[in-house]
């Protein structure tokens, strides 16, 4: 069995005010039209991380189980773009290009940051 890798878009623009699962289910929503055929086929990781560009910002990883949506087909052929859409009052944008730094994790309360 050939596995391939599974799609991972990254969210930018998601607001730090909210608490990640909440956050998590509102971008399940905003994202949740797929396709009928899709549906039944595609399933997503969301992980929740600080923005490494602003207190005021997280980001998201966004992983595609099984390819990616129909939707999503300019960010695959286009890797450079991005897409735009509005969640709820706030303007969040998909990538896969990564620029600049994204945090993969949100590290634990009590440990030092070090970059080593």
């Amino acid at each position: 069995m050939v596995r391939t890798k599974s799609p991972v878009f990254r969210v930018t623009g998601l607001p730090a005010s909210q608490p990640d699962d909440e956050l998590a289910a509102s971008l399940k929503a905003a994202i949740d039209n797929l396709a009928e055929e899709e549906q039944s086929k595609l399933t997503l990781s969301i992980a929740i991380a600080p923005s490494c560009n602003s207190h005021d910002e997280k980001v998201a990883l966004v992983e595609f189980h099984g390819g990616a949506p129909a939707f999503f087909s300019e960010l695959t052929d286009n890797p450079l773009g991005d897409w735009q859409v509005k969640m709820s009052d706030t303007d969040i944008s998909f990538d896969q290009h990564f620029f600049g730094f994204t945090q993969l994790y949100t590290p634990k309360a009590d440990s030092p940051v070090t970059a080593e």
